[in-house]
């Protein structure tokens, strides 16, 4: 894959998949004190938290600017990145 210096195709991704946890969600998990296992999944699933990982272990190989893009959007999003920073790294 190659990402402008912006990664602005990796912002576009995160912000669609933030939709589908709005605010309800986030008030439900803090209300719960749960750890937001759906998000985090998710994120998984769609190879976010294999964002800088390199390629020869599964990953994407990207930068750490594209593991600060996705932390930044997760937030500008109105989401909690707290939940999936170390898993990045």
């Amino acid at each position: 894959m190659t990402y402008s210096l912006d990664h602005q195709d990796i912002r576009d991704g995160i912000a669609k998949l933030c939709q589908d946890f709005g605010g309800e969600y986030w008030q439900d998990c803090d209300k719960q004190d749960a750890y937001p296992a759906a998000f985090v999944d998710r994120l998984t699933a769609e190879g976010y938290l294999a964002a800088l990982i390199p390629e020869a272990y599964g990953g994407l190989g990207l930068p750490l600017s594209a593991g600060g893009a996705i932390l930044e959007e997760i937030h500008r999003s109105g989401g909690n990145a707290a939940a999936c920073h170390a898993q990045m790294y």
